[in-house]
C-alpha cells in the first residue's frame, strides 16, 4: 500500500512518524507525499500554538482531498476530536496520542520494524525516551493532550540507538515531553543521567543530541556526564521570561537569575557550547516595563539563538483565564524585537567560529555545488562540494557567517 506520513510541531512527533515509517518500509508498503494518490494518510498533529491548531487542521483536508483514508492523532486531535469530526469529517479515523503507535499498527496490520531506515531527507534518528509531563505550566495544553510522564524502557531505547548505528546514521536525538522526567516513573532509581551514561557504555553511535532540558534539571553531576565528545555540545535551556513576576504567573520553577547563574556555570565549563532558548512574548500580565526587563534580561544572556513564540491562548489552561491578556498587535511587535535580537546572538555566536574546523552530518545536496550540514553545536553550514555523500560525519572549516548563511569548505578543499 502507499502511505503518506505528515506531521507538525516537537521533535517527538518526528520520532513517532519516524519510527512509522521504518515499520511501514520494512512491511514493504511505500512511503510517498499527497501528490501520489496514497491509499492510507496519516497525520501526527499539533497544538501547540493557535498557528499550529490551524496547521494542524488544514493538513487533515489536504489529505481528505487526496481521497485516501485518513488518520488522525497527536495533541490536536486528542483535544478537538469533536471538532474535528464535526467540522471536517466524521469519516477520519482519531487514534488517541495514548499508545498511538500500537493502535495505528494493529489496525493496519503493521510489524514493529528491527531496522532503522535512512532516506535522503533523514540523517539522524529522533529517539523517543519519554512521553508526557508531571509539570503544570499555565500556558501550556500539552500535558493535557499527554498525559503524565511514561519513559521507555531502558533495553528499547538501547536497541532503537544500535539500530540507527547499524543502519549508517551517525547521530541520535534524545527526545520527549519532558526528558528531564525520565525513570520518574520507574521502580528502579534511574535517570536521565544513568540512561545517557548507559548509551555511551552501551552503544558506539558517533553524535548524540539531547533535547530540551529545564534549567533545574542541570547540575554538576550532569554536567560532569556530558562531558564527552560523543555528546553534542549543545543544550536548549527554555527561559520563557526573563521577569520573576511573569514566570511566577507562567507556573514556572525558577527565578531569573537563577537561569543566568546555572547558564554561567555551564558556559565556565563548556565555553563553546550552544545555548538556546524559549521566550513567549505578550503573555497576559506582561506590562511594557516587564517587557523591556526580559529583553534587557535576554541581551545579557550568552545565547547562541532564541525560539520566540507569542503567546496563544490555549483552552483549559490557567494562563487563559488571567486577567489583562495583550493586544495581538504589541504581541507581535515585542516577538519580532525578541527576534531581532536573537538574529543578533546568532550571528556574534556563529562568527566566533570562522575559521575553525567543525564535526558536520552532510543532510541534502542544495546544488550542483553546495550541501546542507548540520554541526555539534547546532550551525546550520552549507558546505561547499559537489560529491559529498548524506548522512556522512565529516570536519569542515568554517568559512563565513553572515544573517543569511554560514558556509564551509571540506578538508580536501585546502589540498587543492
Amino acid at each position: 500500500m502507499k502511505y503518506t506520513l505528515l506531521t507538525l510541531g516537537c521533535k517527538v512527533n518526528r520520532a513517532e512518524i519516524n519510527t512509522l515509517e521504518s515499520d511501514l518500509i520494512g512491511e514493504g508498503h511505500e512511503i510517498v507525499p499527497l501528490s501520489e494518490s496514497p491509499d492510507v494518510c496519516i497525520v501526527n498533529t499539533c497544538t501547540v500554538t493557535s498557528k499550529s491548531d490551524y496547521q494542524s487542521r488544514q493538513l487533515i483536508r489536504r489529505a481528505l482531498r487526496t481521497g485516501a483514508r485518513v488518520v488522525a492523532t497527536g495533541c490536536y486531535s486528542e483535544l478537538h476530536a469533536e471538532d474535528i469530526r464535526e467540522g471536517i469529517s466524521p469519516d477520519i479515523n482519531i487514534i488517541p496520542n495514548s499508545n498511538k503507535l500500537h493502535n495505528i499498527r494493529h489496525i493496519y496490520d503493521i510489524s514493529k520494524s528491527n531496522t532503522l531506515f535512512s532516506s535522503g531527507a533523514r540523517n539522524r534518528a529522533f529517539i523517543k525516551i519519554q512521553d508526557g509531563c508531571n509539570f503544570r505550566c499555565s500556558y501550556c495544553a500539552i500535558p493535557s493532550a499527554r498525559g503524565r510522564s511514561r519513559s521507555v524502557i531502558y533495553k528499547d531505547i538501547i536497541d532503537e540507538i544500535n539500530r540507527a548505528s547499524d543502519s549508517g546514521l551517525n547521530e541520535v536525538v534524545l527526545t520527549g515531553i519532558h526528558i528531564g522526567l525520565y525513570g520518574i516513573d520507574l521502580k528502579e532509581n534511574y535517570t536521565l543521567k544513568g540512561l545517557i551514561a548507559d548509551i555511551l557504555g552501551n552503544t558506539s553511535i558517533p553524535r548524540i543530541r539531547l533535547s530540551s532540558l529545564e534549567i533545574n534539571e542541570i547540575d554538576e553531576e550532569l554536567l560532569g556526564i556530558i562531558d564527552n565528545k560523543r555528546i553534542c555540545p549543545h543544550l536548549h535551556l527554555p527561559l520563557q521570561s526573563g521577569k520573576d513576576d511573569t514566570l511566577r504567573r507562567m507556573g514556572r520553577h525558577y527565578k531569573a537569575i537563577e537561569f543566568k547563574e546555572k547558564m554561567n556555570i555551564i558556559r565556565g565549563r563548556f565555553p563553546d557550547i550552544s545555548i538556546g532558548t524559549d521566550i513567549i512574548a505578550g503573555f497576559p500580565g506582561e506590562t511594557d516595563e516587564e517587557f523591556s526587563e526580559t529583553l534587557n534580561f535576554v541581551r545579557s544572556l550568552d545565547l547562541s539563538y532564541m525560539h520566540v513564540f507569542p503567546y496563544s491562548k490555549r483552552a483549559g489552561t490557567r494562563a487563559a483565564e488571567l486577567p489583562d491578556h495583550v493586544d495581538q498587535s504589541i504581541k507581535d511587535l515585542r516577538a519580532a524585537e525578541l527576534r531581532t535580537l536573537s538574529l543578533e546572538k546568532s550571528l556574534n555566536y556563529r562568527k566566533r567560529f570562522i575559521g575553525s574546523e567543525l564535526d558536520v552530518i552532510i543532510e541534502n545536496r542544495l546544488d550542483d555545488s553546495k550541501y546542507s550540514a548540520t554541526s555539534g553545536n547546532y550551525i546550520k553550514i552549507n558546505v561547499l562540494s559537489d560529491d559529498l555523500v548524506p548522512g556522512e560525519l565529516m570536519h569542515v572549516t568554517l568559512t563565513d557567517a553572515n544573517e543569511n548563511e554560514n558556509t564551509g569548505i571540506p578538508p580536501h578543499i585546502h589540498n587543492v
